[in-house]
């Protein structure tokens, strides 16, 4: 039987490959088991920084609310946050946003949620950030 926290080439756990299609379902299932909350993958992205990528609320809030790091690191230090305002993945910013994830964290190359949002031309995303009380 395989592990319900077995990596595959890519360092992704089944519940990083299930947060970031956004399958409830089996995240719930997994959540309910012994899995690894924070395994990264080779990159160092959790389950948690792939559901906010995507834009998967409904995962990022299940996540968050069975204990995932609202603030949790990859490699360079991009938080979930920054990836879900990377994309414009508004529902899953201000849901990163209430469980208290830092408005002003910044990558090792110094940028900011902020940063990503207004880059890739997400005005509604810079916003809320502008907008999210400040730490």
């Amino acid at each position: 039987m395989e592990s319900i926290n077995t990596v595959d080439r890519h360092g992704h756990t089944p519940l990083i490959d299930a947060a970031k299609g956004g399958d409830a379902v089996v995240v719930k299932d997994l959540l309910s088991k012994n899995v690894d909350l924070e395994g990264k993958s080779h990159k160092g992205k959790t389950a948690l920084h792939y559901a906010a990528a995507n834009g998967k609320g409904e995962v990022v809030r299940m996540l968050l609310q069975k204990g995932a790091d609202v603030n949790v690191r990859d490699k360079d230090w991009h938080t979930a946050l920054m990836m879900a305002a990377n994309y414009g993945c508004n529902e899953t910013v201000q849901a990163l946003l209430d469980a208290g994830a830092e408005v002003e964290a910044k990558t090792l190359t110094g940028n900011t949620a902020l940063t990503y949002a207004e880059y890739n031309s997400h005005p509604d995303t810079a916003e809320l950030l502008k907008k999210a009380p400040r730490k």
